[in-house]
């Protein structure tokens, strides 16, 4: 929906009535000498403003509904993009060994071994966009357990190990040796760390220095990953949680994701009766902090 199209009916239809409205009420007040000539313009006013605070809460309402509708539109195509890439990568290699281009049995594995891949992430990427429908929908379910956050930390840390080789990131694990228990479902609490992980990786330059610590905050247990990456925008930062939201920075517009990740980690850190927040400076990093309840008898 494009406001600026309403604008003209808006000002056609509301603003110049209301005007004249509110000049004859503010004429009957001043010129009025009976108590009926006060209560109607007294009447007029309480209606001009009525219709006033009506018309702007709509406008409110409709700008929200537009920005979310490009949003998803957004999403859509973003996830689009994301699917159709890995499928192409398996069509063609699965049409490339159909015709028997590859003679060599070495080059044949190597086509297996990227359609494999191909297919993992593309199967990765629909659950991925299941448990999102099923938050959202609130059919999502957890299976909360009394858990040691080291196990959750170092698993978090294992699964973006094919990332860590690549980049030659280093990560480092502080972890606060008297920590208590936290009541917790642990697979969603370490696909909330592993996604912000991976946030780390995409948004810091070549030389990745991510660290990964849990320390006892008063009733909570801080688990944070802090990066040393270019930082966040102010703007951002107040908004980064929110479903499809992408940074207003270009560069955070070439890099993949779906606008999904943080909005998931909230999501599931709310239905743990926690919170989760970021502070960052531009040029100094960012660190994301996941705050759980410490269970009361640890």
């Amino acid at each position: 929906m494009k406001l600026r199209r309403v604008y003209p009916l808006f000002i056609g239809f509301v603003v110049v009535p209301a005007a004249l409205m509110l000049t004859v009420g503010i004429l009957i007040l001043v010129f009025g000498s009976k108590a009926r000539d006060y209560l109607f313009g007294t009447l007029i006013l309480a209606l001009v403003g009525t219709t006033f605070i009506g018309v702007v809460a709509t406008l409110v309402v409709l700008y929200r509904e537009a920005y979310l509708a490009r949003l998803q539109t957004d999403f859509v195509n973003k996830v689009s993009h994301d699917l159709r890439t890995p499928l192409t990568s398996i069509r063609m290699f699965v049409e490339t060994l159909q015709m028997g281009r590859l003679r060599d049995p070495e080059r044949q594995r190597e086509a297996l071994d990227i359609i494999a891949n191909e297919t993992l992430r593309l199967s990765t990427l629909i659950a991925r966009l299941l448990d999102w429908a099923r938050m959202e929908s609130g059919k999502k379910s957890y299976e909360f357990r009394e858990e040691r956050l080291e196990p959750i930390v170092d698993a978090a840390i294992k699964a973006i190990d094919p990332q860590r080789m690549q980049f030659g990131a280093e990560v480092v694990r502080e972890m606060d040796p008297s920590l208590p228990a936290v009541r917790v479902d642990r697979e969603a609490i370490t696909d909330a760390l592993i996604d912000l992980l991976q946030n780390a990786f995409k948004y810091t330059g070549p030389a990745k220095r991510i660290v990964v610590a849990a320390r006892r905050q008063g009733p909570t247990v801080a688990l944070s990953v802090a990066d040393n990456g270019p930082g966040i925008l102010g703007a951002d930062q107040k908004r980064i949680f929110d479903k499809f939201y992408r940074g207003q920075d270009p560069l955070d517009r070439t890099i993949e994701g779906s606008g999904l990740g943080l909005a998931m980690v909230k999501h599931v850190v709310l239905a743990h009766g926690g919170r989760v927040g970021v502070e960052s400076e531009l040029g100094k990093g960012s660190t994301f902090t996941i705050l759980l309840p410490a269970s009361g008898g640890a």
